[in-house]
């Protein structure tokens, strides 16, 4: 959602349409506003402590944040003409100040809670009621939702009773300039990986939905069926909140996935990386010989797409808009279930056969040409365009 963000208001700005992003601030040493090179200006509003907490806890902060963005534009006498509002959270926010403003509101969902919880996989926590009761209000009051695949519209459509006029489909990008096949001998040498070294990568929030435990499942089978192989597994990310809570221990989820290497004896096979920035991720991609996302439930699946950007293919689950991004024996391998022996034969297939490996990374790079953020913006202003026209219309129909 961040890199969604960030691309979108930058190619905005180059448009000269400027645009405010509020955020809640999460640390107090941050200034209370800043204009980003690009063009955008952000703000931090105080909404409860000024730290990082657990996301379920910011829907309590939220009527704090709802006043602190209302004064603020009051202040420095904003006139905005549309709000666009992210995730759950920021949508119970839109949806008020659209009716201060008298404003069209359009609404990105980047997850939903009731395809969360009919994924579930075990161990992983229910998204709470009342993110469902708001997800149905923001269904029924916003003028419109933005899809990234056709896999969410229908989502919303028979989840949420969504009418399909108010729902505009709207893929995410990738900059190809900066995601692209690219040298990797420097990483290579600096984790401290052999030249004959096979790599499967992983990189996204520690948590149970996204599946990590069946990796280190399936390549604990794939390293077992040939002891000798020189085979690492590197895994990015931090825990998320859900990662946190769900694992319950000290350490979290990480901890846990930790004591499951361990357990199949595979600790030393398996590299826990943290978090790496972003503009680090085109050398991991380039690195690895097969990108692994075995989540359970998937928005649109970013990671799939800059890793085939990369030249990487993936293995991934046949979920959300991975099922759209990943073509199944082209680009990569669609695994449906979240069978761990599955997932092994996918990854030795694939690991087994460098020719296999070149045509698919091939056909990725093809692929990933054909998702511009430049695209996405078009799209996005097509939306709002046509968001903006219903809405000046209905309003003159009110006024008789």
């Amino acid at each position: 959602m961040n890199v969604y963000v960030r691309e979108v208001t930058r190619r905005l700005a180059a448009r000269d349409m400027a645009t405010v992003v509020f955020t809640r601030k999460e640390d107090a040493g941050a200034p209370p506003e800043l204009q980003v090179p690009d063009g955008c200006h952000l703000v931090h509003v105080p909404a409860g402590p000024q730290l990082p907490i657990d996301k379920n806890a910011v829907f309590y902060h939220l009527p704090e944040f709802y006043r602190g963005v209302a004064d603020y534009a009051r202040q420095h006498q904003l006139d905005f003409s549309l709000a666009h509002s992210h995730y759950w959270l920021s949508g119970w926010v839109g949806r008020r100040l659209s009716r201060l403003w008298g404003i069209p509101w359009v609404h990105s969902a980047h997850t939903l809670g009731r395809v969360k919880n009919g994924a579930r996989p075990p161990g992983a926590s229910l998204e709470p009621e009342h993110r469902l009761a708001v997800e149905q209000e923001i269904v029924r009051d916003c003028h419109r939702l933005i899809a990234p695949t056709m896999a969410e519209l229908e989502d919303l459509q028979s989840l949420y009773g969504a009418g399909r006029d108010c729902v505009a489909v709207v893929p995410l990008g990738v900059d190809t300039d900066v995601f692209r096949g690219t040298s990797s001998e420097a990483l290579r040498r600096e984790l401290g990986l052999d030249r004959e070294e096979q790599v499967i990568l992983f990189t996204g929030r520690l948590e149970r939905l996204k599946g990590v435990e069946i990796l280190i499942r399936a390549f604990n089978v794939v390293w077992r069926s040939e002891p000798g192989r020189r085979l690492r597994l590197l895994v990015l990310g931090a825990d998320s909140t859900a990662g946190r809570l769900e694992s319950r221990g000290e350490g979290g989820e990480r901890r846990r996935l930790e004591a499951v290497a361990a357990e199949l004896g595979v600790a030393e096979r398996v590299s826990f990386l943290g978090t790496v920035g972003h503009d680090r991720l085109p050398e991991y991609y380039s690195l690895a010989d097969v990108c692994c996302v075995p989540s359970y439930s998937e928005s649109f699946g970013l990671v799939a797409l800059e890793a085939q950007a990369c030249g990487t293919p993936v293995v991934a689950a046949r979920v959300g808009g991975l099922g759209q991004l990943v073509v199944d024996g082209v680009t990569g391998l669609s695994i449906p279930g979240h069978d761990a022996r599955d997932y092994a034969v996918a990854l030795q297939r694939l690991l087994d056969d460098a020719g296999l490996r070149d045509s698919m990374g091939a056909a990725g790079r093809r692929l990933a040409r054909g998702y511009s953020w430049d695209a996405t913006v078009d799209r996005l202003l097509a939306a709002y365009e046509e968001t903006e026209h219903n809405f000046e219309r209905a309003a003159l129909a009110l006024l008789g």
